[in-house]
């Protein structure tokens, strides 16, 4: 087994203590589709007249991007991880086993658009990616497993016995065991107790290339900085299904109703994107954010119509507040040269 350098997180100390009043929730949780009509009048587009644009797309920082949807017929598509060398994302997913539903791993070509079951992992929940090795973790119903490249296929690596809910390798390599929430980390040849959070339930654990740490429980999203043994609550409403960071080293969090970015100068977060029902995310090679909801995974994308969808939407949800336009969908027609 490869031998990874113990670094410890954070003093032992009253995380729990560390909650912000309940503020006021407001209810964005709403879907909207806006049907701009594009009337082309030049005279080249003349004959037959129009082309038909659908913003159904995502809002992402107050910039309208289209949707793409990349994989379909999915359930509930959790933990995504772009593996960017080879352009094949994996997840967990779940699946039907007899009379009961468990998890299980897939693997999809992002350009290619196949995808293939990896086997051997019973009850494939957890995934992570060691960048500095090249390196795919899956974790299950009985313990650790890594990804062979060559075969494409899982082998037992290590925790056996152990069911497995999250994987994490930065420096260290953690894992979080279901159902005691438990981190541990590898420490001289074992996987010990992490001692600052034992006392701690951890559904979320991640370290940022800037080495702070994010972590979530049912009780809230916490900070804990790389220079400062505080943790810090950044958000205690949402409910943290993954954590990601862009090549910028700024982290998101997918939550059950969107993505949330780190506000970093208020050490709290805020929303940056709408979506009913998202599992996970994560950023394909020229780091375009990869979503997914309870059906499909889809990948954003520039839109050529980009201020318009905008406008409309911003329109539409005037009209909204307003008490407009509540039973019928905005119809726009815009005249361009």
């Amino acid at each position: 087994m490869r031998q990874w350098k113990f670094v410890g997180i954070v003093s032992s100390g009253a995380w729990w203590s560390l909650r912000t009043p309940m503020g006021i929730k407001r209810d964005l949780s709403f879907k909207m589709y806006i049907v701009i009509l594009l009337v082309l009048v030049s005279a080249v587009r003349a004959q037959n007249g129009s082309e038909l644009i659908m913003c159904d797309g995502v809002v992402f920082n107050n910039v309208y991007y289209d949707k793409e949807l990349l994989f379909s017929g999915l359930g509930r598509p959790y933990n995504l991880m772009m593996h960017k060398f080879s352009g094949v994302i994996f997840f967990s997913h779940t699946i039907q086993n007899g009379t009961q539903v468990d998890f299980g791993i897939m693997a999809c070509h992002i350009e290619k658009r196949t995808c293939r079951d990896i086997h051997g992992v019973p009850g494939g929940y957890a995934l992570a990616y060691d960048g500095g090795n090249d390196d795919i973790y899956f974790g299950g119903h009985d313990g650790i497993y890594k990804y062979n490249f060559l075969t494409k296929k899982a082998e037992f690596f290590a925790e056996e016995g152990k069911s497995i809910w999250g994987i994490f390798v930065r420096r260290n390599f953690y894992y979080i065991e279901y159902p005691t929430q438990k981190l541990y980390v590898y420490q001289d040849d074992t996987f010990v107790k992490v001692a600052e959070a034992t006392d701690i339930e951890v559904d979320n654990f991640f370290i940022s290339k800037q080495l702070d740490i994010y972590f979530s429980n049912k009780t809230a999203l916490y900070k804990v900085e790389k220079n400062s043994r505080q943790p810090i609550v950044l958000n205690d409403e949402i409910a943290v299904r993954q954590i990601a960071e862009d090549i910028y080293g700024d982290i998101y969090f997918c939550a059950s109703d969107g993505i949330y970015v780190e506000d970093k100068p208020y050490h709290k977060s805020k929303k940056v994107a709408d979506i009913h029902q998202a599992f996970g995310m994560t950023f394909d090679e020229v780091d375009h954010i990869i979503y997914s909801d309870k059906d499909a995974i889809y990948r954003m994308r520039p839109s050529k119509y980009s201020k318009l969808c905008y406008d409309a939407i911003l329109d539409a949800l005037e009209k909204k507040k307003q008490g407009e336009g509540r039973r019928s969908l905005p119809l726009i027609s815009n005249m361009y040269n």
